[in-house]
């Protein structure tokens, strides 16, 4: 759960994923929702694989390096007024 804390996303498990989903998408208030979703999620996999093939204990610290780098590089991607946001959300991630 702190990985998802970390970026503002918070879950509800009383409710069905859909749902689940909807209700994280409203609290993060930010355009880029499936965006940091998916790199969180896809950034906690890795970290199971690391841990599984290589022997290396899942570490916060790499996650969060390894988010911020990725949101970084999916970048490219947005829309330039959208551009703006995203880095200075990443910026106020402490």
């Amino acid at each position: 759960m702190t990985c998802w804390q970390y970026i503002g996303i918070t879950w509800s498990p009383t409710v069905n994923f859909h749902n689940m989903i909807m209700l994280g998408r409203q609290q993060f208030q930010h355009t880029f929702f499936m965006e940091a979703f998916m790199v969180a999620a896809w950034l906690i996999w890795k970290q199971r694989n690391n841990l599984i093939f290589e022997g290396r204990p899942p570490s916060f610290t790499s996650w969060k390096k390894g988010f911020k780098d990725e949101m970084l590089l999916q970048a490219h991607r947005f829309k330039n007024s959208l551009k703006t946001p995203l880095f200075v959300w990443l910026d106020s991630l402490v």
